[in-house]
């Protein structure tokens, strides 16, 4: 997949970028923080782009839970814990704090984390870890959102049930979740691995791609890694996020020294296919594709701190 530039967006006092969310052929929104570590909401177009204050008191690296950045019938938001939540109109940029009910179904002591759900209709899949906090989603939450009576509600949750992962080893421990689709009332879920150890110092055991019922029954694999700790005593791993277009996997590698040698590639649900992602000449070593909607694929250029927005070539 060759891409050609469209056009690039400077990032004035923005520090990290966290997750992205295209909001629609036009439109994207970054969760970041800025250079004194408070959490930002950017919503840029091609022709402005307009950072947002987030009622946030806590510093990014001290948050009990992650900010969840979702969007929902022309409406986006912040879950900002399992009892609240922001929501921004399209043409707002002051959001209304929604209280989320239900929250009994939901275990006692959870922590929210980063990755946006990717969903087709109100009903949003979020990843949360329990009981022990390591940064591992290994759980989901259905969070139903009436954006016209402003309700929330969660409705159930579940995890990944691992009996059709042959290379999946921790019995104890669902599937890690990258990230979620939910379509046509299924999930399509990319994760990566089962491993209770660190993986930027042991590689991951397995990554895969699977569609599943909204129980976590796995219900066909879509891509398998295989176990990456057979190959040899190298170390292995990919990340994946679904785009908000819901037509393409974003695929990562954690290491520079594999078969992969730091690039990324894209599989397309339309043929099924894998590429690599081959950038505009100047977009640095650390240029990272990171959603698409409509014609535009949105870069982050992190040598230089820009948004690239992206077409194909």
């Amino acid at each position: 997949m060759n891409l050609e530039l469209i056009k690039k967006i400077p990032l004035t006092d923005i520090e990290n970028i966290f997750t992205a969310k295209a909001f629609n052929e036009n439109k994207c929104l970054f969760l970041c923080d800025d250079k004194e570590r408070k959490y930002k909401l950017l919503y840029t177009t091609l022709d402005e782009s307009v950072l947002i204050d987030l009622p946030y008191n806590e510093k990014s690296y001290s948050v009990e839970s992650n900010p969840v950045l979702f969007s929902v019938n022309h409406h986006f938001g912040i879950v900002k814990s399992a009892e609240d939540l922001l929501l921004f109109d399209d043409q707002s940029t002051a959001p209304q704090t929604v209280g989320i009910q239900n929250r009994q179904i939901l275990p006692s002591r959870l922590r929210l984390l980063y990755q946006s759900p990717v969903n087709d209709d109100d009903i949003l899949p979020i990843c949360f870890e329990k009981d022990v906090f390591m940064g591992q989603a290994r759980d989901i939450a259905f969070l139903q959102i009436d954006t016209e009576n402003l309700t929330a509600c969660w409705q159930s949750r579940t995890s990944i049930d691992s009996s059709s992962l042959i290379h999946h080893n921790y019995p104890d421990y669902p599937p890690k979740l990258d990230s979620i689709l939910l379509k046509d009332n299924e999930m399509y879920v990319f994760t990566s691995g089962g491993k209770i150890t660190s993986v930027p110092k042991w590689g991951m055991d397995y990554y895969a791609c699977l569609r599943c019922n909204t129980n976590g029954a796995v219900a066909e694999i879509l891509l398998d890694s295989g176990n990456l700790h057979a190959i040899d005593a190298k170390k292995r791993g990919v990340n994946g996020v679904f785009t908000s277009s819901q037509k393409y996997l974003i695929l990562t590698p954690v290491f520079q020294n594999d078969e992969w040698k730091g690039k990324q590639r894209i599989f397309s649900f339309a043929d099924r296919a894998i590429s690599e992602v081959v950038f505009p000449r100047g977009f640095g070593k650390y240029a990272r594709l990171i959603d698409h909607h409509g014609d535009l694929f949105w870069v982050y250029l992190f040598d230089n701190k820009e948004i690239a927005a992206c077409r194909l070539k």
